[in-house]
């Protein structure tokens, strides 16, 4: 069961991403081949891999956090000492998990509002509300992954005070 679950939280975002990744070119393919070999359209390819993109987004957002990759101000903690940096690196997690926790309940709201109005997508009739939970699910674990790393850099921090790195996700590190 612990092997399932660090398994779940290294790749979770990952394995749907690709998943994702391979549904677009598998469903933009199917579309290319049958509009220039069969001379007929696939209606639904289009919408359907315009959702899929979507999700792909703000799922991707999380995954950025694991990664470490998201957009972050790097010049001013290169320059402060190992205090410092972790002192910013917090403020760094609070205010990113704070924007996102604001964009989660914001968003959800607006979700709650097209579900009311019961819209369909045009070709494929799926509930439009769908694409529109793309937003608060992508916020909500970007929410759980800042909180994540912020508690990980702690116990990183309180072990070794001179340990500066920003994410590090490894079940031997003694900090995980």
């Amino acid at each position: 069961m612990k092997k399932t679950l660090l398994w779940l939280n290294r790749n979770l975002e990952e394995v749907i991403l690709v998943f994702g990744i391979i549904l677009m070119i598998v469903v933009i393919f199917l579309q290319v081949v049958a509009r220039y070999f069969v001379n007929m359209s696939l209606p639904w390819s289009e919408e359907l891999a315009r959702y899929v993109f979507v999700w792909q987004v703000w799922l991707a957002v999380p995954y950025t956090v694991i990664k470490g990759r998201h957009i972050r101000l790097e010049l001013l903690p290169e320059v402060v000492g190992p205090k410092a940096k972790y002192a910013l690196d917090m403020v760094f997690f609070g205010v990113s998990a704070g924007f996102f926790a604001f964009l989660c309940i914001e968003s959800w709201s607006v979700t709650q509002g097209i579900i009311k109005m019961n819209q369909l997508t045009p070709v494929m009739h799926f509930p439009k509300w769908i694409c529109y939970l793309s937003v608060p699910v992508g916020s909500a674990l970007a929410v759980f992954r800042f909180i994540q790393y912020g508690v990980l850099r702690t116990m990183r921090y309180m072990k070794d005070h001179n340990d500066t790195a920003l994410f590090v996700l490894d079940p031997d590190d003694p900090g995980f």
